[in-house]
């Protein structure tokens, strides 16, 4: 349990807005406060409901499979499925994909 400033600290922060950052596709959809559909869900059931922020960052050739941004939307994937950035064309096959399954 925190003391002192550290749990002064974090006693302010309660009541600090956040937004959470849906940077995967597994955070879309499920129940609890780990996705967005859960989120949205407890918000919903507050009274009065309460404003929720999402940060939208899976976004196609966001450094697919990258361990910092966990990009997983490729506009052209390589044949062991990451993303082809030398590939031409127009990312429509991607933005296909992001409307679809993520947004």
């Amino acid at each position: 349990s925190a003391e002192g400033q550290t749990k002064a600290t974090l006693e302010e922060m309660q009541d600090v807005p956040s937004a959470y950052w849906l940077d995967t596709k597994a955070k879309i959809f499920g129940e609890g406060t780990g996705t967005m559909e859960g989120i949205l869900a407890d918000a919903a059931a507050k009274s009065p409901p309460q404003l929720v922020t999402f940060i939208v960052y899976d976004l196609p050739n966001r450094d697919c499979h990258a361990k910092a941004s966990n990009g997983e939307i490729c506009c052209t994937y390589n044949e062991d499925g990451t993303c082809d950035y030398d590939a031409a064309g127009d990312c429509t096959a991607g933005l296909a994909e992001y409307k679809s399954e993520y947004i």
